[in-house]
């Protein structure tokens, strides 16, 4: 779970708990404020996103709020077969900054720092120091939006492919991860897609047995 700009990971904590109580195992970023370097928190999110899916066996469901969307949307760009699918809420993956609140905006410039290589994030401010690209991963991804945002305009957070699926709730953009809906949809999916695995391994199973009987001759 990736918080959005200037959010850490205790933001994330109500959305955390309903997954819990369902059972679900939670992995956070490790992130107390996200304000860092798009370049440096990718690369560290895709050691998290490694480790957590060599934890658990295979790929798994990434959710980003905001900025953490768009860091989850880059992972399954880079880490494909690490990601099953993603949930994205309130996140503008279209024009981000200029589709943003003009104040947000201005933090998020007064925030970015030079790199080691001497450029800095100012003169990569469209692709977010090369972690944002347009065309969309090719893993299923659910985009959550609302059109009474009012930190980002709403259009911005949705795109269009035969995989992704967008879907408005009523909220502000903070209140996002905390809106009745956004934890219905997510919950209702990730169950969906634990169901998907089972029958699929069950299917898997039944083949490997299959094959494994004796044959008979006659």
């Amino acid at each position: 779970m990736i918080p959005g700009f200037l959010a850490g990971d205790i933001s994330l904590y109500p959305l955390a708990t309903r997954l819990q109580a369902e059972g679900h195992r939670v992995r956070f970023a490790g992130i107390t404020a996200n304000i860092a370097c798009s370049r440096n928190q990718m690369a560290r999110l895709e050691s998290v996103l490694q480790k957590t899916a060599r934890e658990a066996g295979g790929p798994v469901v990434v959710i980003g709020h905001s900025l953490g969307g768009i860091y989850a949307r880059a992972l399954a760009r880079r880490l494909p077969d690490n990601v099953t699918h993603t949930f994205l809420m309130g996140s503008p993956i279209r024009g981000h900054l200029d589709t943003t609140n003009p104040l947000v905006r201005m933090i998020f410039i007064a925030t970015r720092r030079p790199h080691h290589d001497g450029t800095t994030c100012i003169s990569e401010l469209s692709s977010l120091c090369g972690v944002h690209q347009n065309d969309p991963p090719s893993v299923p991804s659910t985009l959550i939006y609302s059109k009474s945002d009012g930190v980002v305009q709403w259009p911005a957070c949705i795109e269009f492919a035969p995989h992704v699926e967008a879907i408005e709730v009523k909220s502000t953009h903070c209140g996002i991860p905390y809106n009745f809906d956004t934890l219905r949809i997510i919950s209702d999916r990730i169950r969906a897609i634990g169901k998907l695995h089972k029958s699929a391994h069950s299917i898997d199973s039944s083949s490997d047995g299959a094959a494994q009987q004796p044959a008979h001759g006659h």
